[in-house]
């Protein structure tokens, strides 16, 4: 049997060396070690500075490079359904509809099958089909919602009261101004205004260059990135940066599922989210047919406990490899 547990990011243990998953650092020890990367968010792509093989879908590579300028090195590319195969291991990358290039990863071996989402959103959005489900063994998930108040409205009814709210604000002379996650949440956003308002969308330096890569795989959108003057035209501003767009002339909004508890002054929360929430976590779990639930992130404790009793699935927080068995690979 493998051993599996969180040792710096979710990994497997085989008899033919070690899988690491979305590592938290560079300082991968031990031989016959390979990396593989959920998707382009800094919590989760630092692997790809490391040495060892390292393995994403293309869109995730891009991302990473259009934000750190330089090419990642030893890498492969990856294809949703297309298995790789290190050792007695088969891979398989499937979506997880977080953002673009978003991938689980389903790991056969000859004795059990395991899931690793990385982060999931399990409906529909303007950038990205629901994740996929597979039917596995073992599910090692993410709970960053995995708390039963976090439930969110739908999500037609969120994009409707944003562009409600940003076109009142423009009506108003007020420029709307949304701090948003660079990569993911931000060409949600775009793609927002593009569908259904007539806006310039206006961007930061980070947010266009993403954007761009989203464009050249086929996910279109209009932006520009901004400049030091505007030409009037009735406009929505996206950033990545909390300090940008401070001034009165501007009416403030967040994106994000945390603005269901949120109750910032002088700041517009909309509950959009890029994550599943608690209700879909359990929906994913139901149609995986998993036998064990492995939590990680977020509510963990809590989301492993309903889980036991609600589902009757054994489930539990995921378990820490001691270091001494990682450098037993040397």
């Amino acid at each position: 049997m493998p051993e599996l547990g969180w040792a710096g990011g979710f990994t497997i243990l085989t008899r033919d060396g070690r899988l690491v998953f979305d590592p938290d650092s560079t300082c991968l020890c031990g031989r016959n070690c390979s990396v593989f990367i959920s998707h382009a968010h800094a919590d989760h792509f630092i692997g790809l500075k490391s040495k060892p093989p390292k393995y994403s879908t293309q869109q995730t590579r891009r991302i990473f490079e259009s934000i750190h300028g330089k090419p990642v090195e030893n890498f492969f590319d990856i294809e949703f359904n297309k298995p790789v195969h290190v050792g007695d291991a088969e891979i398989t990358p499937i979506n997880a509809g977080h953002m673009l290039g978003s991938t689980q990863f389903l790991v056969a071996l000859p004795d059990m099958t395991i899931l690793y989402t990385g982060d999931i959103n399990y409906t529909d959005t303007l950038t990205t089909v629901k994740a996929e489900r597979a039917e596995c063994d073992v599910l090692v998930m993410e709970a960053t919602y995995g708390e039963p108040s976090y439930i969110f409205p739908d999500r037609e009814s969120i994009y409707n009261s944003i562009v409600t709210w940003t076109l009142s604000r423009i009506a108003q002379g007020i420029l709307p101004s949304f701090k948003v996650y660079a990569a993911g949440k931000a060409q949600e956003l775009i793609r927002l205004f593009n569908t259904f308002t007539n806006l310039d969308v206006t961007t930061d330096q980070r947010i266009s260059r993403i954007s761009e890569v989203y464009s050249a795989s086929g996910c279109r959108m209009r932006h520009r990135e901004l400049s030091a003057t505007r030409d009037g035209s009735p406009s929505v501003y996206l950033t990545a940066d909390s300090s940008t767009f401070n001034g009165e002339e501007y009416a403030r909004a967040v994106t994000t599922g945390w603005a269901l508890r949120m109750n910032a002054k002088g700041l517009a929360a909309f509950p959009l989210s890029s994550h599943a929430d608690f209700s879909q976590l359990l929906q994913f779990i139901r149609d995986c047919r998993a036998k064990t639930v492995y939590v990680f992130t977020g509510y963990m404790g809590v989301f492993a406990d309903y889980v036991r009793r609600k589902l009757g699935i054994v489930s539990r927080p995921l378990p820490v490899l001691p270091q001494k068995t990682l450098c037993s690979f040397h």
